[in-house]
């Protein structure tokens, strides 16, 4: 049945609109068909994906994201909630990964799955997504990039291999040290780690800006100077 699957992509991640009313079996194959078909839209995208529209259940939601990953190339970093302001995060977070790939050769990343905790070190030679938070006592160490998509509260180096112009990037970043290629960041205040912030956190990214390590919020703003195309809506 056509018609039970509209895929929109915008700038860093996709929405699958389901059909409420259609059979779940019918609504995969649709989607598969989908996938197959624009494979060469997508590529190799790292992106976000949401289900929308109807109610499912964690299996189904396993089903729909490894029917993605199959009938196409596309990797599925996460799957985003309906939270607005968390989805809001996730994309502008995600944004840096894109913008990243299409400007590097070293396009490889690394996907961590959960929190980063117990005095636990993780070292990568090349790029890493952690899909959690990063506690105190913790250390990332990647030669290429860091994306945490959750808070980053212990300590962070990326370009560890010498590189200056990787980036750290964390959804709430309040890091115990941090360090761009040999470079550390002094912050003005000394960072309080707390499970639960009082105010709403904001995506950050760190970079290097000639032998300053200087950390920017990632806003609506901050996307301006990119080009990308939102709520692109894929032909039938």
């Amino acid at each position: 049945m056509a018609g039970t699957v509209v895929i929109k992509s915008y700038r860093n991640g996709l929405s699958v609109h389901m059909d409420p009313d259609a059979d779940i079996e019918v609504i995969k194959q649709d989607l598969a068909d989908k996938f197959r078909e624009s494979a060469s839209f997508f590529k190799d995208a790292n992106v976000a994906i949401s289900f929308e529209d109807r109610k499912i259940d964690s299996q189904t939601e396993r089903d729909l994201v490894n029917i993605i990953t199959s009938s196409s190339n596309v990797k599925v970093a996460c799957v985003a909630g309906h939270n607005k302001l968390t989805q809001a995060m996730l994309e502008n977070a995600l944004g840096c990964l894109e913008f990243k790939s299409e400007t590097q050769k070293d396009v490889s990343v690394q996907i961590y799955k959960g929190t980063v905790k117990d005095n636990a070190i993780v070292d990568v030679p090349g790029s890493i997504l952690i899909l959690g938070d990063v506690y105190p006592g913790t250390a990332v160490i990647a030669g290429g990039d860091i994306y945490v998509l959750g808070g980053l509260f212990g300590q962070a180096q990326a370009g560890n291999n010498g590189d200056p112009d990787r980036i750290i990037v964390a959804l709430e970043m309040n890091p115990e040290k941090l360090r761009i290629a040999g470079i550390k960041y002094h912050p003005a205040d000394k960072p309080k780690w707390t499970i639960k912030s009082k105010s709403a956190p904001q995506p950050k990214m760190a970079r290097l800006q000639g032998t300053d390590l200087v950390m920017e919020t990632i806003d609506n703003n901050f996307w301006k100077r990119f080009k990308y195309s939102d709520d692109q809506a894929l032909p039938d």
